[in-house]
């Protein structure tokens, strides 16, 4: 059994009947967006009961919940992301006593910890990694839902991630067996073949590699999985650390109850430092389980960034007519949906083939990476336009829930007027025809457009389904 082989660990009875008992739900918020207070108010109102854990902020185990939470209109809108408590933690270990301006994170999809990094880091660039493409649809989704402005998002894979330009610090949260993740799913504690291990481990070991490549000297990197397997986690992290002299474990100093790392398992040896990585079981924060180290590379040595271009390199349109794109974007957000132009001051712009990016990444890596090495951009912001017809911008949805109450031109419906749309009709308006923000009790929900007294709305397909039911569990 697989469990047979933990008992020499310390803790181990309280770990494993943590294990034996369901792991609560608990939701991560962006108070960014919207104050927690506000959030809880909403939630409450609707049934659901919440509180703080002790560490780390921000995060709410549900305790009373009528239906899923993560059907609400509060998570549709992005005000929330569902994530173990354990997983929080690792945004901290990275970030926690560093002056990071950029960071990387090297396996970023779905999307959990770069959003957490991305509101740790309102003033920095998170440049966020995946090579699969069902898990960057799911990176994006989230990206956009959450409304992170300051995310670079890239197809790369980890294992061979551009180099040439180095990075304050990087996360390596590994593939790993999540063995942590008993609590919700006991089929991951059958014992792996052999094989199976060691394929992991290789894998493992070159993301981690790389990522040591990509840290500037002064820089962090941290590693960690959701598993307690030594042979994906102080193995791993002694083999790559014999190779790197230059690479240091340095203890974390979080308010987090732990397990040191191990020296030593069935017979194997480890490098001492790795006492100082962290194994966080269920039963210290009622979540699942965590391996956690954290590097520090010798020396120092402040990375220069290049400001991302108005044109992505692939657009291949001329500098002057990308600037047009813009102003005519920027006069239909001011002039047509009446946004006061100060709140677009601070912002930046991307044209990426048909898409108008809206961002506020200060970094542009790929101008220090070297050439041949495959990339590719697929998020940079928020998607704010798009071009449809014969050349006219359409602003996304995503713009308008983030611009909010700052929309003046907006179009409050009643429940029926919003199943309808929803349901693919149109509704009757006394307006003029152009776009406009539609929205429900006081909340923008996307972009409609009017056309002969007619709006409809421009939500893509499957979030309007989302927003259908999230709509269809709220009380009237």
């Amino acid at each position: 059994m697989l469990w047979e082989r933990y008992r020499v660990l310390p803790e181990w009875e309280l770990c494993e009947a943590a294990c034996r008992t369901p792991a609560p739900k608990t939701i991560r918020t962006f108070p960014s967006r919207l104050p927690d207070a506000e959030l809880l108010r909403r939630l409450r109102v609707q049934g659901f009961a919440l509180e703080a854990v002790p560490f780390p902020p921000h995060v709410y185990r549900v305790v009373e919940e009528p239906f899923p939470i993560g059907k609400t209109l509060e998570h549709w809108l992005g005000y929330f992301y569902a994530q173990e408590s354990v997983m929080a933690v690792v945004a901290y270990a990275l970030l926690d006593g560093t002056q990071a301006r950029v960071v990387l994170d090297l396996c970023a999809a779905p999307g959990g910890k770069t959003t957490h990094l991305s509101e740790l880091l309102p003033e920095g660039t998170v440049v966020a990694a995946d090579t699969s493409e069902r898990r960057l649809r799911a990176l994006s989704s989230n990206l956009q839902r959450t409304a992170r402005l300051n995310v670079l998002a890239f197809r790369a894979d980890g294992r061979s991630f551009p180099l040439g330009a180095v990075f304050d610090a990087v996360l390596v949260d590994a593939p790993c067996s999540a063995e942590g993740n008993a609590r919700d799913d006991p089929r991951v504690l059958r014992d792996l073949p052999e094989a199976t291990r060691r394929r992991l481990s290789r894998l493992q070991e070159a993301l981690l590699r790389r990522a040591l490549r990509l840290v500037r000297p002064g820089g962090v990197v941290v590693y960690a999985t959701c598993t307690f397997a030594p042979e994906e986690n102080e193995a791993v992290v002694d083999r790559v650390l014999s190779e790197r002299p230059d690479f240091s474990v340095e203890p974390l100093s979080l308010p987090v109850p732990h397990a040191q790392g191990l020296a030593e398992f069935r017979g194997r040896r480890y490098d001492p430092r790795l006492r100082d990585a962290w194994r966080v079981y269920p039963h210290h924060l009622d979540s699942g389980g965590l391996f956690v180290v954290r590097l520090r590379r010798a020396g120092v040595e402040q990375a220069e960034w290049a400001s991302p271009p108005l044109v992505h390199p692939s657009a291949r349109i001329p500098e002057k007519e990308a600037y047009r794109r813009v102003e005519r974007a920027v006069r239909l957000v001011t002039d047509d949906l009446g946004v006061a132009p100060h709140h677009l001051q601070a912002v930046r712009w991307m044209v990426a083939g048909k898409h108008l990016w809206l961002h506020l990444c200060g970094a542009w890596p790929p101008a220090r990476w070297e050439p041949g090495q495959r990339w590719e951009l697929v998020g940079c912001g928020l998607r704010a336009f798009a071009r449809w017809g014969r050349g006219e911008e359409r602003p996304t949805s995503w713009l308008l829930q983030w611009l909010g109450d700052r929309v003046q031109n907006r179009l409050d419906l009643h429940r029926d007027q919003w199943d309808r749309l929803l349901a693919g009709q149109t509704v009757a308006v006394s307006r003029p025809s152009g776009f406009v923000a539609l929205s429900f009790q006081g909340e923008v929900l996307g972009a409609g457009l009017v056309r002969a007294g007619q709006v409809r709305h421009l939500i893509p397909a499957e979030r309007a389904r989302q927003l259908r039911e999230a709509l269809s569990l709220r009380a009237p």
